[in-house]
C-alpha cells in the first residue's frame, strides 16, 4: 500500500478525532461559561500508555507518550484566550519492524467571548500547522496503529495544515435544567503530509452540539452530552479520494458527593455511519459494508478525601468495540474489541495556586480477530500527570 493510500485509509478518523479534541477541550463546557475574575491558569500533562497485542500470528506492541500544555489567559470578565499544543511522540514493533513517531504537535488558538449575561458565547480559533508533516512510510504506519480507536490513544496525527475554526453556543434554564446547544465548524487547509510531494486537504467539519444539565441531591450533578460530526470530502491534490461518515458521539455523566465520599459514573457510546471512498473507476462511492462498529465505553470512579489537601481515587473502565459490517475473512474485517480497566490516583493541592496529579491504570482484554484464529490477547498499561498553575 502507498503512503497516499494509508493517508486516505486513516485521514478522516484522525481529524474527527482532533476534532472531538477540540470540542471537548474548548467548547461546551459546563454551560459554556468564561468565568468573570478567573485567574490565568497554565496546565501541563504527562500521558503514556502501552499495549501488547499478543495472537496465533501477531505478537506486537505501540506505545505512545504526550506532553500537553494548554491555558487560559482572561483578556476582560466577557473574553478569554485559550491555547493548546503538545509533545508526543510513539512507537510500534512487531516481528519484524520496530518503527517511531515523534515531534512538536500542531498548536491551537482561541478567543472565547461571553454574551448577554453568559446565555451565549460566540469564539473562534486558528490551527497553526507547528506539528510534524512529510512522513515517510515507516511513520505512516505508526498513525494507522494510532488511529484504531478501541485504543484511545490522546493524539492520532502529529501535524495537520493551517485551519480555522469557530463555534456558537447558547443556553437556557428549564425548570432544574439548563439547556445547550450549538454549531460549529472546523475548516482546513492543504498540507503536505508525506515526503512525496503531494498536497493533501482534509474535508472541513460541521459539527452540532446539545446539552442538558441539572442537580442531582444536594451535592450532585446528572449532564448529558451529544456531538454530531458531519465531514467534507478529502482531496489529494484537486481530485476527491475518501468522505467519513456522520459521526455521533453521546455520553451521561452523572456525579454525587457525600462528605468525605465522593463518586463518578460515566457511559459514552459513538455510532459512525458508512464512508465514501474513491473506486478504481475514479468515482467516489459509499462503502457496501460500514468499516466501523460501534463502540461504548463505561467509567466509574469513587474519590475519598485523605486530608484538606489531598484526595484518593479508584476507577474502574470498560471500553466495547462491535465488528464491523464486514465478512469474516474479508480484508475490511476488523472483529469486536474488548477492554477493561482498573486505575488509581492521587490529585493534590500543593499550594493555593497548584493543584497536581498522578494516576495508573491497567487496561486487559480481546480483540476477535475472525476466522479459524483465536483472539488477540490485548495487555496495557497508562500513567498520567497533571499540574495546573494558576496566576
Amino acid at each position: 500500500m502507498t503512503v497516499q493510500n494509508k493517508l486516505t485509509v486513516v485521514s478522516g478518523r484522525l481529524l474527527i478525532g482532533t476534532l472531538l479534541v477540540l470540542v471537548l477541550v474548548f467548547g461546551n463546557q459546563a454551560v459554556a461559561q468564561v468565568i468573570p475574575d478567573a485567574p490565568a491558569r497554565v496546565r501541563q500533562s504527562l500521558v503514556y500508555l502501552t499495549w501488547d497485542l499478543d495472537g496465533d500470528s501477531t505478537t506486537a506492541s505501540i506505545s505512545e507518550w504526550i506532553m500537553p500544555v494548554s491555558g487560559m489567559i482572561p483578556l476582560s470578565p466577557e473574553m478569554e484566550l485559550r491555547f493548546f499544543t503538545a509533545l508526543a511522540g510513539a512507537t510500534s514493533s512487531d516481528d519484524e519492524f520496530e518503527r517511531d513517531l515523534s515531534g512538536l504537535t500542531d498548536t491551537r488558538f482561541q478567543l472565547v467571548r461571553a454574551l448577554a449575561d453568559q446565555r451565549f458565547l460566540v469564539s473562534v480559533g486558528i490551527n497553526l500547522p507547528t506539528g510534524k508533516k512529510k512522513l515517510n512510510t515507516d511513520q505512516f504506519e505508526v498513525l494507522r496503529v494510532l488511529s484504531a480507536e478501541q485504543f484511545n490513544f490522546p493524539i492520532k496525527t502529529f501535524g495537520e495544515g493551517f485551519g480555522a475554526f469557530g463555534e456558537f453556543l447558547g443556553a437556557a434554564p428549564a425548570g432544574n435544567w439548563v439547556l445547550t446547544g450549538g454549531i460549529g465548524a472546523f475548516l482546513n487547509g492543504s498540507y503536505e503530509p508525506g515526503n512525496n510531494g503531494i498536497s493533501y486537504r482534509p474535508g472541513s467539519r460541521i459539527y452540532l452540539t446539545g446539552a442538558a444539565d441539572r442537580p442531582l441531591g444536594a451535592d450532585g450533578r446528572f449532564r448529558i452530552d451529544g456531538v454530531v460530526v458531519i465531514a467534507g470530502t478529502d482531496q489529494a491534490e484537486v481530485n476527491d479520494v475518501f468522505k467519513d461518515g456522520a459521526q455521533i458521539d453521546f455520553s451521561a455523566v452523572a456525579t454525587q458527593r457525600w462528605g468525605i465520599w465522593q463518586g463518578a459514573a460515566r457511559a459514552r457510546t459513538i455510532l459512525r455511519g458508512k464512508d465514501e471512498r474513491l473506486t478504481e473507476d475514479g468515482v467516489m462511492a459509499g462503502e457496501l459494508h460500514s468499516s466501523s462498529g460501534s463502540e461504548l465505553r463505561l467509567f466509574g470512579q469513587l474519590g475519598r478525601e485523605l486530608s484538606d489537601k489531598l484526595t484518593g481515587f479508584v476507577d474502574l473502565s470498560g471500553k466495547f468495540s462491535a465488528a464491523n459490517d464486514y465478512p469474516v475473512g474479508d480484508p475490511g474485517y476488523e472483529g469486536a474489541v474488548s477492554l477493561f480497566g482498573l486505575g488509581g490516583k492521587i490529585a493534590g493541592t500543593l499550594s493555593e495556586r497548584t493543584t497536581a496529579s498522578l494516576g495508573v491504570r491497567k487496561w486487559f482484554g480481546s480483540a476477535d480477530e475472525g476466522g479459524q484464529n483465536e483472539a488477540l490477547d490485548l495487555g496495557g498499561w497508562e500513567i498520567m500527570q497533571s499540574l495546573t498553575i494558576s496566576f
